[in-house]
């Protein structure tokens, strides 16, 4: 080991015996040592509540407001279920969504019967043929209106004429049903569908006449 070294090597045993006494009478006498005090906060002069819980209580508010309206309509838990929807926080945002979700409905459904068009119409004669065709024209109109009646509601449009579209929709939505209720030799290739939309254009009229009443 050169001088260099050991020299190097003496300050460096010496400065670690200085810092293990340090510690040893920082242990043996109190006074010497760190004192932490608890903090208390007083009420008057506590830091306001985080703005997260700001937005959790309005998102609640909002949320209780729409479930008191889709008390008001025929199928609530149809509602109640878009309510929950993301982006959905005011009555507007409410029939806006519910409308963009009829309109996909109606559209797939056109989509089905367009295809059972084109398949032959499940081979039942021209019966079957000329009832798609209706349906198809139905749904058609059923999408139209329904576009429409939204276009209305996010440029702040006429109640009344966003109300005048909806009850035509309303009125389209049940064509289909109408068409095989008077051929009951035949069978509609979306029942499902059929009754599904049926609600939700039901649920979006009665949602425009309800907001429509309210100051």
């Amino acid at each position: 080991m050169s001088k260099d070294q050991a020299i190097i090597m003496f300050r460096f045993r010496h400065l670690a015996a200085l810092i293990l006494v340090a510690e040893a009478a920082a242990s043996l006498n109190p006074a010497g040592a760190r004192v932490v005090h608890p903090i208390v906060l007083n009420p008057a002069t506590a830091a306001p509540a985080p703005a997260s819980d700001g937005r959790r209580l309005f998102a609640t508010a909002a949320r209780e407001e729409l479930n008191a309206l889709c008390q008001q309509l025929h199928y609530k838990t149809l509602c109640t279920t878009m309510a929950t929807l993301p982006g959905v926080a005011t009555p507007e945002q409410l029939l806006d969504t519910s409308l963009r979700i009829t309109a996909v409905k109606a559209a797939m459904a056109e989509m089905k019967l367009d295809r059972a068009i084109k398949s032959g119409g499940g081979g039942e004669g021209e019966g079957m043929a000329s009832s798609l065709e209706s349906c198809k024209e139905s749904y058609a109109s059923l999408l139209d209106s329904l576009n429409t009646a939204r276009g209305t509601l996010k440029a702040g449009g006429s109640s009344a004429d966003m109300m005048t579209e909806l009850s035509a929709a309303g009125t389209y939505s049940t064509d289909c049903q109408d068409i095989f209720d008077e051929r009951p030799e035949l069978q509609s290739p979306i029942p499902g569908a059929q009754r599904h939309i049926q609600r939700l254009v039901s649920n979006c009229l009665d949602l425009a006449a309800t907001m429509k009443e309210q100051p």
